[in-house]
């Protein structure tokens, strides 16, 4: 039987806590801001976060309540 091999990353929050990236949703700046409005209008918890290479992310399970 062959080990499959898992391919998965973490990335790392504001906070400096490690999340899997299968967890995060990444964003272009365009994304990001138009999220950022879409939370306010609806009065949902939204926490945009900054890798360290510069990308933009925010959680899935927050994306996921804002649409």
């Amino acid at each position: 039987m062959e080990k499959e091999e898992r391919k998965w990353h973490l990335v790392r929050n504001d906070n400096g806590e490690w999340i899997s990236d299968e967890n995060v949703v990444f964003l272009t700046k365009q994304e990001a801001r138009h999220l950022q409005i879409m939370a306010k209008l609806s009065r949902k918890p939204l926490s945009i976060q900054h890798s360290a290479d510069g990308e933009l992310w925010c959680y899935k399970h927050e994306y996921s309540l804002i649409y």
